[in-house]
């Protein structure tokens, strides 16, 4: 797949919270038309059995969705700001936090 495949590791961290967990996984990939900001992330939060309550996501496929977006607990799609990885990766660990979690 490309670009989708290759790229150096920038982020990788998961926290578990009893019954739900928190990921972040974000790469420097090589400026293309499908990540022309040369990132590629998920940050997924959500329970062991596969629900997901939060996750956003720069994945360039997924149907009817801006560059990037932030998927919700009802399966609605959000067009999301971005001003880097590290400035979204601060807000997600907030909205994680604001579950009642204490992820620093």
């Amino acid at each position: 797949m490309g670009d989708d495949e290759s790229g150096t590791l920038l982020l990788r961290e998961r926290e578990n919270f009893g019954e739900r967990y928190a990921e972040v996984r974000a790469w420097d990939v090589p400026e293309s038309d499908r990540y022309p900001d040369g990132v590629k992330y998920s940050l997924q939060y959500g329970t062991l059995e596969g629900e997901t309550l939060i996750r956003y996501d720069n994945f360039p496929d997924h149907p009817g969705s801006t560059r990037h977006h932030k998927h919700t607990q009802d399966g609605t799609v959000e067009e999301v700001d971005f001003d880097g990885i590290l400035p979204l990766y601060q807000q997600f660990k907030t909205e994680v936090n604001d579950y009642g979690h204490d992820w620093n």
